[in-house]
C-alpha cells in the first residue's frame, strides 16, 4: 500500500498572513476613525497641543487599512507582500519607542502609556506578518 503526500495548498500556507493582514486592517481602521472623531479629547489626553496631527495620521491609518484589506483579498498573497507589510508596522513600532524615549513630544503618563501599548500590537501584527510571509511559498 502506497501513501500519498501532497503538499500544502497555496491558500493553506497564506491562511496566517491573510488573516493577519485582516485583522491588522481592521485594528487600523478603528484606530484611523477614533483618532479622527475623538481628536480634540484625544489631543488633551495624550499631551499634544493641536489635534491636526492626529487627523493626519487617522486618515493614514484608514489608507493603510485599505491597502491591507486590498491585499488580503488578493487570491494568491505573495512573500513581498507579507515582508513590506512587516517592514512599515516595525517602522511604526521604532518610531513610537523613538517618540517615547526623546522628549520630543511631551506626552502626558497615560499618553505615553497608551503609544505603548499601541506599538506592542503593531509589534504583534508585524511579527504575525513575517511568519506569515515566511511560511508562504
Amino acid at each position: 500500500m502506497a501513501t500519498q503526500t501532497t503538499s500544502p495548498s497555496p491558500t493553506s500556507t497564506t491562511r496566517l498572513l491573510r488573516r493577519t493582514l485582516q485583522a491588522n486592517g481592521i485594528f487600523s481602521s478603528v484606530s484611523g476613525i477614533a483618532l479622527i472623531a475623538g481628536a480634540v479629547p484625544i489631543t488633551s489626553f495624550l499631551g499634544l497641543s493641536s489635534p491636526l496631527i492626529l487627523l493626519v495620521i487617522g486618515a493614514l491609518l484608514l489608507l493603510y487599512a485599505a491597502s491591507l484589506f486590498v491585499a488580503a483579498a488578493r487570491r494568491a498573497i505573495d512573500r513581498q507582500t507579507g515582508f513590506l507589510y512587516a517592514t512599515i508596522d516595525g517602522a511604526w513600532v521604532l518610531g513610537s519607542v523613538a517618540l517615547l524615549l526623546t522628549s520630543w513630544v511631551p506626552f502626558t503618563a497615560a499618553g505615553k502609556w497608551s503609544v505603548a501599548l499601541a506599538a506592542f500590537v503593531v509589534s504583534a501584527f508585524a511579527g504575525l506578518q513575517s511568519y506569515g510571509a515566511w511560511r508562504a511559498r
